[in-house]
């Protein structure tokens, strides 16, 4: 009896140490799944998984997170980044797999500034009033844009974008674009193929560039404006061609069309397209979804030299709003050139150009 009991003394901890062994899975971690995705467009974005985990993305390609996640969490990836970042897919709570559909786009910089004269240096008493705003690719470094503005006739040259010194954003600065100023006034844009250097594009992230409109009446500059604000205004860009026209043609003329409007009013604070088109009659936006011919009811442009811009004040109505936003309006100039075939000339359209939102 004693030799039996021991042996079952010694058989019984076995036992329970290979049953324990047996249903120890429930106090294994759970397995854990990953969150990535792919950015697209431009880079320099610090993405984010629940508010942490950064990951900063060079440039275009795929990203993950190196933290799983388990099944039934919720998740949200953010992207943070001077440009605008639109991302898809962002949300959700994750399953048993990888999720690897998160997709992030990004595109411009766009800032917009309100001229008046209490932001001169020092303030002045005019009561000129204006609107601005400058697209800059992040990767070219290529800016577009201008200025409206009324009551202020500038001297001649007198309009431009000026670099404020390091650090100090209201002080006084020299010139880095001087400013194309429209044949009826009250608008000026930036000429075509204008790129900043990289110790410009920085001033202007640090919001020190600045609008700045001068005057026989001050000649230092009559009324200004910080170019700093990032939200409250949708800016589109567009590449003009003759294969965007319908029906598309031999042209080889091409052009850059840019529109930024205030969010909420509909107001343009600049719009216009460059071009390199011969013998060109007329330029406007269109309402039309790609490849479709459409009303020019959006706004008409008035003549310059290699540009056609939209006239000071100028407001879009909601529905052009609507349309521009989903993609469906277009720049479109025309000519009396003879190289839109079957047509006798390009009076319809020798180049145009869909409205991308950035």
């Amino acid at each position: 009896m004693k030799i039996r009991n021991v042996l079952i003394g010694l058989i019984a901890p076995a036992v329970l140490a290979g049953i324990v062994s047996c249903g120890g899975g429930s106090d294994s971690p759970a397995p854990t799944y990953t969150v990535g995705g792919t950015l697209a467009g431009t880079g320099g974005v610090v993405v984010k998984l629940n508010g942490a985990g950064d990951i900063t993305v060079a440039g275009p390609g795929a990203f993950t997170f190196a933290v799983g996640l388990t099944n039934g969490m919720a998740y949200t990836v953010t992207a943070t980044a001077p440009q605008h970042c639109a991302v898809a897919n962002g949300t959700g709570t994750m399953g048993a797999t990888n999720v690897s559909n998160v997709t992030i786009t990004c595109t411009t910089v766009v800032r917009s500034a309100a001229l008046s004269a209490n932001q001169e240096n020092p303030p002045t008493t005019s009561t000129a009033t204006g609107r601005g705003a400058v697209v800059v690719n992040p990767m070219t470094l290529e800016i577009t844009g201008g200025m409206t503005f009324t009551g202020v006739t500038p001297t001649t040259g007198g309009h431009h974008i000026h670099q404020a010194p390091s650090g100090q954003p209201t002080q006084n600065g020299g010139v880095i674009i001087a400013l194309t100023l429209a044949p009826g006034g009250g608008v000026a844009t930036v000429p075509a193929g204008t790129v900043l250097t990289a110790a410009q594009y920085a001033a202007f992230l640090a919001g020190e560039l600045y609008f700045n409109i001068h005057s026989a009446t001050n000649p230092g500059g009559e009324i200004r404006g910080q170019i700093n604000a990032a939200t409250g205004v949708t800016a589109g860009l567009a590449t003009l061609n003759g294969t965007q026209e319908n029906a598309t043609n031999i042209s080889t003329a091409t052009g850059r069309g840019t529109i930024v409007f205030d969010s909420t009013t509909r107001e343009v604070l600049i719009g216009y397209v460059t071009h390199n088109v011969s013998a060109t009659t007329v330029a406007h936006i269109h309402t039309g979804a790609v490849g479709i011919s459409g009303p020019a009811n959006v706004v008409t442009l008035s003549q310059g030299t290699g540009v056609y811009t939209a006239p000071q004040g100028a407001i879009l109505s909601a529905q052009s709003v609507t349309d521009l936003t989903a993609g469906n309006t277009y720049f479109n100039v025309h000519s009396t050139n003879n190289s839109c075939p079957p047509a006798a000339t390009c009076g319809a359209g020798e180049i145009r150009g869909q409205i991308a939102v950035q």
